[in-house]
């Protein structure tokens, strides 16, 4: 499980990653934000704040260092007391960085912190308390995205950027095996998947990593209301995985992209899947492979569990709880992540802002009808955010959690341990972990 552990680490800057390899050319490449009503700004009359504030950021110079350029010379135009200055410290180093920093009591001022990270600082009392502090501006954003920095019941940062799914879809695979559309639920997915394999050989729905998201999305709470123990030890979680065992016995799946053996981008574009499931800024990945397949792909709405919710998880503006230019630092987090600034940013970089008027704009919805399957499949999962939640536990050691219900499965699949006596096993770690 080391390499699983490793790559968990690397979960929460994932969008990051995602962005650097998504991020297309545009003409808007500066942040023009100059409406001050979109600040969030309630300390007073500009120019009334005053102070030096770090911004440290993750791996987005150079691509995105004439926005981020423009976003600290509009600040400093309205409020010219304030002097701003960009960190970027690389994907690589900045867990070590910011723990340091943390433990030193010297963190940035403001910071771009995965969710993991925001939950460690926040729990140890180093970040600001934005349900307070950012009240003015809390229902900007999306209901279930807001509560994503959230820690024992405090909010410590902004969302900024976000991506959750769409699905990128084969038509001559469908066609072969009798469907004329992809499915729209998961069920509807393993029953299409059952025709598909038998009439053309190739895959349908597949299990992917991350199999704690299937509980939240089919209802299964991972961890109780106040997040003390396990909750997901359930009849229907037994039965989930009772399915999805007798899907891999039947022959509809295999475990090679959980083990981290292939890449669904490399099977959807080899034609031995008919879909895939992921952030519609990866399908570009298929472009890469194989432009002959993504050609003729289709975008569509990602595959809903009974819950009727999808996964979302941002990366995130937080705020040093001892900052010596407090009052300027959370005005500038409330800037950086405003509906201007977000829908920017979105445009340059195939993210989703999870700000509610920054998603009801033209620029998403132009792609409900597009013959593209990035663009469609982004239309989509604009649509879905107003549905999407972080559906990772709001705990400290959250990659415990996930590990020990992912081992779980994985003992069910390749050692045929009945899924009722892994679940009480997951269980019981998972509530040793949380003691």
């Amino acid at each position: 499980m080391e390499k699983f552990k490793k790559s968990f680490l690397l979960l929460g800057l994932l969008g990051i990653m995602l962005i650097l390899f998504a991020a297309c050319s545009g003409d808007e490449t500066s942040g023009n934000s100059n409406n001050d009503a979109n600040a969030g700004d309630t300390e007073g009359k500009d120019g009334e704040l005053s102070g030096e504030v770090e911004f440290m950021t993750i791996s987005l110079f150079p691509t995105f260092e004439e926005y981020l350029n423009g976003l600290k010379e509009d600040f400093e135009k309205l409020h010219p007391d304030v002097t701003v200055t960009i960190n970027d410290v690389p994907y690589d180093q900045v867990e070590q960085y910011v723990l340091t920093a943390a433990s030193s009591g010297d963190l940035p001022d403001v910071m771009n912190l995965n969710t993991e990270f925001v939950k460690k600082i926040g729990a140890m009392g180093g970040l600001v308390n934005m349900d307070e502090a950012a009240a003015d501006v809390k229902d900007t954003f999306f209901e279930g995205l807001w509560k994503t920095g959230g820690v024992n019941g405090t909010v410590y940062a902004l969302p900024w950027y976000t991506t959750t799914s769409g699905l990128i879809y084969n038509p001559e695979i469908l066609k072969e095996a009798g469907f004329d559309s992809p499915p729209t639920t998961f069920d509807e997915a393993w029953e299409m998947s059952k025709e598909i394999y038998e009439k053309t050989g190739a895959r349908g729905e597949y299990v992917q990593g991350e199999m704690h998201l299937l509980f939240p999305k089919n209802g299964i709470p991972i961890l109780n209301e106040d997040n003390t123990a396990a909750a997901f030890n359930t009849p229907e979680a037994v039965e989930l995985w009772t399915k999805l065992k007798e899907y891999h016995e039947q022959g509809l799946f295999e475990l090679d992209v959980m083990l981290d053996q292939v890449s669904m981008a490399e099977l959807y574009a080899s034609e031995k899947v008919a879909w895939w499931a992921t952030g519609p800024q990866l399908f570009r990945q298929v472009k890469d492979l194989s432009p002959e397949v993504y050609e003729k792909s289709m975008g569509a709405a990602a595959l809903q569990g009974t819950a009727g919710k999808q996964h979302a998880n941002p990366m995130n503006i937080a705020v040093a709880a001892n900052s010596e230019s407090k009052d300027a630092a959370v005005a500038f987090a409330k800037f950086v992540t405003n509906a201007e600034n977000q829908l920017e940013f979105g445009k340059l970089a195939s993210v989703l802002p999870p700000v509610k008027e920054a998603v009801n704009n033209e620029f998403f919805d132009q792609g409900k009808d597009s013959e593209d399957a990035t663009t469609r499949g982004r239309y989509f999962a604009a649509q879905s955010l107003a549905d999407a939640e972080n559906m990772s536990p709001q705990v400290e050691n959250v990659s415990q959690v996930i590990e020990a219900i992912q081992e779980a499965f994985q003992q069910v699949i390749l050692n045929d341990v009945d899924p009722a006596d892994a679940l009480a096993k997951a269980e019981q770690k998972v509530n040793s972990v949380l003691e």
